[in-house]
C-alpha cells in the first residue's frame, strides 16, 4: 500500500501576513529506489506550501546555501516586478540572504500558483532539482456554494530527469524519468463511494509535460492556471504542461481500489506510470453536481485593441540556442514597451517541430485563437502551449498600476529559456518619472567584485 497523500511543510498567513524562511540547499534526495542530487528548500524535495488570501502580504526570507547564486519568482501573482517584490532580476549570491516582500492584490484570483527559482542561466537545474513549491491563494470554494465543505487535496507533481546511465533503476524501471506528487513517487488518496473531491493540481518540473488518468472516471476541470474557468470543461486526461496548473472535481465511483496514472511518461511513447490508489470504500456521499454559475471575467474579444505584436519561438537545433524574433535574452535590452493601459494582442508563433509553452510574468492572458482559428472564452492562462509550427493568439490587459516595472516573457520549458528564450518587457506609467530596478548595496559589491576578478557569468545582473 502506497503512503497517504499529505500536504508538504506548509506556511500559513496569520493576520493579512505570511512569514517564511526558505533555505535552498545541495544535497542527497532518496525518492523510493533512488537517490539524487537535489537543490531543495528546507530540506524537502516537495518544497513547503506557502497559504494566503488576496490582500494579504508575504514576507519570505531566502537563504542561500548554495555555492551558486539564486532567487524566487512568484508564478501568476500580479504585484510589482520592483524592488524586493517580485524582481527576478534579484540575485542572491552563494552564502547570502534576502527579504522579498509581495503584495498579493485584493484581486487576485483564488487558486493554485507557485514560486520557483528563476535566474536565467541556471533555472532549469535549480528547478529540476527541487526549488519550486505550491503557492496557495485561499477562496477558490468560496466562489461556489455548492462547494461548501468539500475534501480539497493539494498535489505537487514534479518530474527529475536523469542523465543517461546502465543503471538497471533510474535508466532501466524508471527509463530515465522519476515522477513524484508531494516528494512520494505514489500515494494513496482516500475517498467515499461517489463522493466528489476538489483538487489542486499543479506540474512544478522544469521541461515537461504531465499527463493524468483516472482510468474509469473523468475529471470535471473547473479552473486553470489559479483562475476559476467560465464552465466545467469534462475529460478524461488532464494535460499538465510544466508550470500550468488545474482545479478538478473528481466523482469517486464505486467502492474498489483505482489507479491514478501518468500516461506517455516518455514523449511519443505510450509508457505508463502508476502515481497513486484512489481507495473507494465506507459510506456513500452525495457527489456534486454539474456546477451552472461561475464567476463573471471580461472577455477581451470585444476590447479595443492598442498594439499588435509577433513573438516568433525559433531555435538552432546543432547548437541547442533558442531565440524570440532572432534574438537571445539580453538583460540590458528592453524588448517591448508597454504604456500602462494598453490592452494588447500578441501573436505568438512557434516556427519549429519542438514543444515551446509562453509564459508572461504579472499578468493573465485571454487565448482568442489557436492557428488562426477562434476559441471560445472559457477564462484566463498564464502558461499556454504553441502548437509546433503552429500559432497561439493572446489578448493581455496591462492595466494595473501595480505591474508598472520591467519584467519578462518567455518559454517556460527551462531548458529553452536558460539558452535564450526570453524578452524583457517594460510596462511604463506615461505620466510617471522613470524608474529603476532595485539592488542590494550587497549584491552590487558581490556582483562587482566578480566582475573586478573577470569571472564569466552565464547571465548578466541588472545592466552593471
Amino acid at each position: 500500500m502506497f503512503p497517504e497523500l499529505r500536504d508538504p511543510p506548509t506556511f500559513v498567513s496569520q493576520d493579512r501576513t505570511l512569514t517564511a524562511t526558505l533555505t535552498a540547499t545541495a544535497q542527497d534526495v532518496t525518492i523510493g529506489p533512488v537517490t539524487f542530487p537535489g537543490i531543495v528548500y528546507n530540506g524537502t524535495y516537495a518544497a513547503p506550501a506557502l497559504r494566503v488570501w488576496p490582500g494579504d502580504r508575504m514576507l519570505v526570507r531566502i537563504n542561500n546555501d548554495l555555492a551558486e547564486p539564486t532567487n524566487i519568482h512568484y508564478h501568476g501573482i500580479h504585484t510589482s516586478p520592483l524592488g524586493n517584490s517580485d524582481n527576478i532580476h534579484i540575485v542572491v549570491p552563494p552564502n547570502g540572504s534576502f527579504l522579498y516582500s509581495v503584495a498579493i492584490p485584493d484581486h487576485q484570483p483564488p487558486g493554485l500558483y507557485l514560486y520557483h527559482a528563476h535566474l536565467h542561466g541556471l533555472s532549469e537545474n535549480q528547478v529540476m532539482s527541487g526549488l519550486s513549491g505550491a503557492l496557495m491563494v485561499e477562496g477558490f470554494t468560496q466562489q461556489f456554494p455548492a462547494l461548501e465543505g468539500i475534501t480539497e487535496r493539494l498535489m505537487v507533481l514534479k518530474e527529475y530527469d536523469f542523465p543517461d546511465s546502465d543503471d538497471p533503476i533510474t535508466d532501466g524501471q524508471l527509463h530515465g524519468r522519476l515522477l513524484t506528487v508531494n516528494g512520494e513517487p505514489a500515494v494513496t488518496i482516500p475517498m467515499r463511494p461517489h463522493e466528489t473531491q476538489l483538487w489542486h493540481l499543479g506540474n512544478m518540473s522544469a521541461n515537461f509535460i504531465i499527463h493524468l488518468a483516472l482510468p474509469n472516471h473523468h475529471f470535471r476541470i473547473i479552473g486553470e492556471d489559479g483562475v476559476a474557468r467560465l464552465n466545467e470543461k469534462v475529460s478524461d486526461v488532464l494535460d499538465l504542461e510544466p508550470a500550468g496548473r488545474m482545479e478538478v472535481l473528481v466523482d469517486a465511483g464505486d467502492a474498489g481500489r483505482y489507479d491514478l496514472i501518468a500516461t506517455s511518461v516518455l514523449t511519443g511513447s505510450d509508457r505508463v506510470r502508476v502515481l497513486g490508489h484512489v481507495v473507494v470504500a465506507g459510506e456513500p456521499a452525495r457527489p456534486v453536481t454539474t456546477l451552472a454559475v461561475f464567476p463573471p471575467r471580461e472577455d477581451l474579444r470585444s476590447a479595443r485593441i492598442d498594439t499588435t505584436r509577433t513573438i516568433s519561438f525559433t531555435q538552432d537545433n546543432d547548437t541547442e540556442q533558442y531565440f524570440i524574433n532572432g534574438k537571445k535574452y539580453d538583460h540590458d535590452r528592453i524588448d517591448v514597451r508597454i504604456p500602462l493601459g494598453a490592452i494588447e494582442e500578441w501573436i505568438v508563433r512557434n516556427d519549429s517541430d519542438d514543444f515551446h509553452e509562453f509564459h508572461i510574468h504579472q499578468v493573465h492572458f485571454q487565448v482568442v485563437a489557436i492557428n488562426n482559428e477562434p476559441v471560445a472564452f472559457d477564462g484566463y492562462r498564464d502558461v499556454v502551449r504553441v502548437p509546433e509550427r503552429g500559432s497561439v493568439t493572446i489578448r493581455m490587459a496591462f492595466t494595473d498600476p501595480r505591474i508598472v516595472g520591467t519584467f519578462v516573457y518567455h518559454c517556460h520549458v527551462l531548458k529553452h529559456e536558460d539558452k535564450g528564450m526570453m524578452g524583457n518587457a517594460e510596462v511604463y506609467d506615461p505620466a510617471a518619472a522613470p524608474r529603476h530596478t532595485f539592488l542590494p548595496s550587497a549584491l552590487l559589491r558581490f556582483i562587482r567584485s566578480l566582475r573586478s576578478n573577470d569571472i564569466e557569468l552565464p547571465y548578466t545582473y541588472c545592466g552593471l
